[in-house]
């Protein structure tokens, strides 16, 4: 069992019911985005801005799940579930991102020290008429995409593509998929209840690995590890690198 297996099946449902509502394009990832970067002055001002995804206004969510199966991915899938970047200009607009990366060895030893790499990687994109305004522990993501770059063709196509380039170079993900959701506040909010549940158990995974902190009694995650194994089995390897003469 892996530590996400029960909210990627929740992802997967999600998914699923707005494909059989009409609301889901599919775009796949065949090469490097062609898109130009622009790392140093990748700088959209609100003059400039013609969508602007997230904003604190609007609802937003953001984040990173992994399972230990990579055939469980199609490799290289970016779904948009609601309207693409062209057909947003000019509207605020709620927003979601789901990064999923699928490996053979995610494990209690290494999963901590992957999600940190991984997670940064969801930051790591530099496209030009891209910016990327605030991010938060809150799961939350706050971008902006320029006139200038949509009139160019810039889609979601591009950001996922180029999300996509980073995860697959990593040498343990195997495969990955991106979702964007665009569709209106409560289907963005639908997710965020997803993302909530992620959030908890990587908030538990990061009590133990930074605070090496085993005190179940008086842990707020006591209820999360005592039902999901991969935190027991991570609860349990830190306490004896931390304890070697504990049994």
């Amino acid at each position: 069992m892996g530590l996400f297996d029960k909210q990627y099946k929740l992802v997967s449902e999600y998914l699923d019911l707005r494909r059989a509502q009409g609301k889901v394009t599919e775009y796949f990832h065949t090469g490097p985005t062609q898109w130009p970067s622009e790392k140093n002055r990748n700088l959209v001002l609100g003059q400039d801005t013609a969508v602007e995804l997230g904003s604190p206004r609007d609802a937003s969510t953001a984040f990173l799940l992994w399972v230990n199966d990579p055939e469980w991915l199609k490799n290289g899938r970016i779904s948009v579930v609601g309207p693409d970047l062209p057909a947003l200009s000019g509207k605020p607009v709620s927003f979601g991102k789901i990064v999923i990366a699928g490996g053979w060895d995610f494990d209690a030893d290494n999963s901590y020290d992957r999600y940190r790499e991984m997670e940064l990687l969801r930051y790591d994109v530099h496209l030009k008429g891209y910016m990327m305004r605030g991010v938060s522990q809150y799961q939350r993501e706050w971008s902006r995409v320029s006139h200038e770059a949509l009139n160019n063709g810039f889609s979601f196509r591009h950001l996922g593509s180029a999300l996509l380039d980073q995860y697959l170079a990593v040498e343990y993900v195997k495969t990955a998929e991106i979702i964007f959701i665009t569709a209106d506040q409560a289907t963005v909010l639908e997710a965020k209840a997803i993302a909530d549940e992620v959030f908890t158990l990587i908030s538990a995974m990061n009590k133990m690995a930074e605070e090496l902190s085993f005190n179940c009694n008086t842990c707020d995650y006591r209820e999360v590890c005592g039902d999901v194994a991969e935190l027991r089995s991570m609860r349990s390897k830190l306490q004896k690198k931390d304890n070697p003469l504990h049994v």
